[in-house]
């Protein structure tokens, strides 16, 4: 029987079956912790994005794209989002039956094809990337074992892009700040339409128009504004009483 310290030159050295008390690094012939291990992860919670939806002016959904894996800054998932690279990759839920298949078939993280299970990021406005529904264990390793061979672009990707129309959102902010200011008993929400949709076998863009709804309390008819007349009804309801006359 061979000794259980036996020299690991490689990752395919690495021992199998039950034994489960390998360091991780070793899996990438990680002597020490790259620079970017402890990074911590963000949370796509914190971007609070309940509140963002209703401004969505556009959504981009890509089935197969390629992504600059280092642009990935967080997760979707409330386990690992305040944690860093390092402790994901330690203490993963599914890590240590993640790394044997790695070990097995790390041709799996250089495909150019869909990834089988998929991979699911989001990001707003094309900024930032965060791991969304699925993909968050192949994400560290991927993060690990590209940093060795000196890659950087992930394959086969589904990637959901949201773009936020920030004037029309500011222009609602300022309308709730001016009712309450005033005192007047306003109620405002947001309504999409979507205008226009373009796809093709993997990818799809879907435009909407937004409208401020507006209902005062005192009365029954609401109101409806595009960004435009919005921005004139706030300004009427700035202007002095005695300057209506």
């Amino acid at each position: 029987m061979e000794p259980h310290n036996k020299t690991i030159s490689s990752w395919r050295d690495l021992p199998t079956g039950p034994e489960k008390t390998v360091e991780p690094l070793k899996y990438f012939d990680l002597p020490d912790v790259p620079p970017f291990a402890n990074k911590v992860l963000l949370s796509w919670n914190d971007l609070n994005f309940h509140e963002l939806e209703p401004y969505v002016i556009q959504e981009q959904s890509h089935g197969c794209a390629s992504v600059n894996l280092f642009k990935v800054v967080g997760t979707k998932h409330t386990d690992y989002a305040g944690g860093t690279w390092l402790d994901l990759l330690n203490n993963g839920r599914r890590m240590l039956s993640n790394l044997p298949l790695f070990r097995k078939n790390p041709g799996y993280y250089l495909e150019t094809g869909p990834k089988v299970p998929y991979m699911h990021y989001i990001s707003l406005d094309g900024g930032d990337i965060y791991i969304g529904a699925e993909g968050n264990h192949r994400t560290c390793i991927a993060q690990f074992y590209f940093f060795t061979q000196g890659l950087t672009t992930l394959h086969g990707i589904r990637v959901d892009d949201y773009r936020i129309d920030w004037a029309f959102k500011a222009a609602c902010d300022e309308l709730k700040t001016t009712a309450h200011n005033l005192g007047l008993p306003l109620h405002v929400s947001v309504s999409r339409k979507m205008v226009d949709r373009d796809d093709a076998a993997d990818w799809r863009q879907d435009r909407f128009t937004l409208t401020a709804r507006v209902i005062d309390t005192r009365r029954h008819d609401p109101l409806e504004f595009n960004h435009e007349g919005l921005q004139n009804y706030i300004q009427t309801l700035k202007r002095p009483w005695w300057k209506f006359w």
